[in-house]
């Protein structure tokens, strides 16, 4: 459950006193502190690492920033070559990375910690948008050159961050493409399928059984594609992908796939969903979780309800 945190009084005490985002993502001991607040309150399998997709935009010198009630803003790019040569990746993430060792030490041995990073075509067109889009005129009318050497640089320097998560303590890496929903057909194979092979194929050349969750929300039917061809270890499937499509269809190991405003805003139909959930994949390979982050209004007695739930199954 990304993001369980945000919904916690715990959270919002412990980052009352930070100016920025940002100041949070690159902050060790609060990332650390932040990590395991949802595992410590609802005992959860696993943890996932307080970051955010796009930390390598910043890498990247596209300085993000998070404007309250706005989103991410970021200086925007048309070119490759207005990009940071990231050479200097470890130093710029060690914040990062330290965290991830100090959580894996911290946790116990039969959690996991869940590593992440956006997925390349999400996080180019962030930085080719400057901010969020509902249109995303700006990238989908760039020419498909420019486009192709962003994402190309943008995958290079997803591959050496995650394996550096990976070389400092992550089980597991999960791949967030908010953004997949937006392109169809050759553009879904190219922005994302294709980098997202790359970057498994890095992975495992260096980790050969190493576990990677893959999350192309919105993709639709497109996620059929998506796990026969990237090669990635499971598929987050998100709150729109019927369970009984799923299921069919998608011969990886699944997680998912609640709706994270049922379980803000009706207890009782979050409890009997998540029931048919669990009763539709309960022989096969699952990892229950929503079909998305977890909204920050969300009662904690609802995560709590639906936590105990599970874990009851």
């Amino acid at each position: 459950m990304r993001q369980a945190g945000r919904s916690l009084p715990e959270y919002r005490r412990a980052v009352k006193d930070t100016s920025s985002f940002m100041e949070i993502c690159y902050n060790t001991d609060l990332v650390v502190e932040l990590t395991l607040q949802p595992v410590a309150r609802f005992s959860m399998d696993a943890a996932i690492i307080f970051s955010d997709i796009l930390i390598v935009a910043d890498v990247l010198g596209c300085d993000v920033d998070f404007v309250r009630g706005v989103g991410p803003t970021i200086k925007p790019v048309k070119n490759f070559k207005e990009l940071r040569n990231p050479q200097k990746i470890e130093t710029k993430t060690l914040p990062i990375l330290n965290a991830i060792r100090k959580v894996r030490d911290k946790l116990p041995e039969e959690k996991s910690l869940i590593g992440f990073a956006g997925g390349p075509w999400t996080v180019a067109s962030y930085i080719i948008e400057g901010r969020s889009s509902k249109t995303f005129s700006k990238v989908l009318n760039l020419h498909p050159s420019s486009l192709e050497q962003i994402i190309e640089q943008i995958t290079e320097v997803t591959i050496s961050y995650l394996v550096k998560q990976i070389e400092f303590g992550a089980d597991v890496i999960q791949l967030f493409d908010s953004n997949a929903g937006v392109l169809s057909g050759e553009l879904f194979e190219e922005c994302v399928i294709k980098p997202t092979k790359k970057i498994v194929s890095a992975i495992k050349g260096k980790f050969p059984d190493f576990p990677i969750i893959g999350f192309p929300k919105s993709a639709g039917s497109l996620y059929k594609d998506y796990c026969e061809k990237t090669g990635v270890s499971a598929v987050s499937i998100d709150y729109n992908v019927p369970i009984e499509w799923a299921k069919e269809n998608l011969k990886i190991p699944l997680q998912g796939n609640l709706n994270p405003s049922l379980l803000a805003y009706n207890k009782m139909e979050a409890i009997k969903e998540t029931k048919r959930i669990i009763d539709c994949f309960r022989d096969l390979p699952f990892i229950f979780n929503l079909g998305h982050g977890v909204l920050p209004n969300t009662p904690i007695e609802n995560i709590a309800a639906l936590v105990d739930l599970v874990k009851s199954q």
